[in-house]
Parts: structure tokens; C-alpha cells; sequence
């Protein structure tokens, strides 16, 4: 019994609710469309709504006439074509071997993944035992990984081709 009363007032209220939805959006639908009054006093402050008259932009010509001779200057000093030998000069955007190698430490340290930094490390120094930076960028991260036996050899071979250079 008791069921059934409460099955009956969720019926009825979801019904006086579905209703009042309804009514809300024929009433909002009609002010958008411009069927509704159309005084002030139903127009919100700072309304979205378009309006019946047309807007004009204000178009500062004078300082778009002062950036435009800006423009033109600094183009003029320094947008040129380069000559071909200046762009030799400056290479072909491409990485070094040195730089490219940092760029996958880097990646495989971030990863997590020090066993393949510390291999690519080795393969470098392998072939570049004079790279100090490498070394000691090797040593960190076998100290890191608590191979410390092995970060001891690497860093001193670091520091003599430090001592060797000054």
C-alpha cells in the first residue's frame, strides 16, 4: 500500500516537473525570438542576444598606419633573403651525434629506463673517451642505480681529463 503511494507521488511531481520544463522553454524560446514583449524591462543587463541594430566596428587607422610603418621598417633592416653561403654557415638544422645521443639519455632516463641511458652512455664513451661531460653524466647515473663501484672509475677519468685541460 504504502509502495503504491509514493509510486503515484513520484508520477505525479516528475509530471508537474516535466510540465513547468516545458512551460520555461516555450516562455525563454519566445523572448529569444522576439515574440515576447519587447520594452526594456524584460532585457537583462549586458544581454547576449542580438540586437536589431547594427554595430560598427571603430577601426584606429591611424595606429594601424603606425604599426604598418613599424612593420615595413623592421622588415626593411632585417627580413632578407640569405645568401647561400650564409646558409651553410648556419649547417642544416640537423642534431650532432653528441647532441642526439643526450636527446635519447635524456629520454630514457625519463622514462625510468637508466639500464638503456647508462648502455647508450657506455656506447658513447666507448667511442669518446675524451667527452668529460659524458663520463661524468655516466657516473651520476651509475651512482644513481647503486653501482657506485662503478661510477668511482668513471668519475676519476673524468676529473683527469678535467686536470689535463687546465
Amino acid at each position: 500500500m504504502k509502495r503504491s503511494r509514493y509510486s503515484l507521488l513520484f508520477a505525479a511531481l516528475s509530471a508537474a516537473l516535466t510540465v513547468a520544463a516545458l512551460a520555461s522553454y516555450r516562455a525563454i524560446s519566445a523572448i529569444a525570438s522576439g515574440q515576447g514583449r519587447d520594452d526594456a524591462s524584460q532585457k537583462w543587463p549586458d544581454d547576449t542576444l542580438p540586437t536589431r541594430e547594427a554595430r560598427m566596428l571603430a577601426v584606429p587607422a591611424r595606429a594601424y598606419a603606425a604599426l604598418a610603418a613599424a612593420d615595413s621598417s623592421w622588415r626593411s633592416q632585417y627580413a632578407r633573403e640569405y645568401t647561400l653561403d650564409e646558409l651553410r654557415a648556419r649547417g642544416d638544422g640537423r642534431r650532432t651525434p653528441r647532441q642526439a645521443m643526450q636527446d635519447r639519455v635524456y629520454r630514457y632516463t625519463r622514462s625510468g629506463n637508466r639500464a638503456r641511458a647508462i648502455w647508450e652512455l657506455e656506447r658513447w664513451v666507448g667511442s669518446n673517451p675524451r667527452d668529460a661531460d659524458a663520463l661524468l653524466s655516466l657516473a651520476r647515473l651509475l651512482n644513481e642505480t647503486g653501482r657506485a663501484k662503478d661510477a668511482i672509475p668513471r668519475y676519476r677519468q673524468a676529473l683527469a681529463i678535467e686536470a689535463e685541460g687546465k
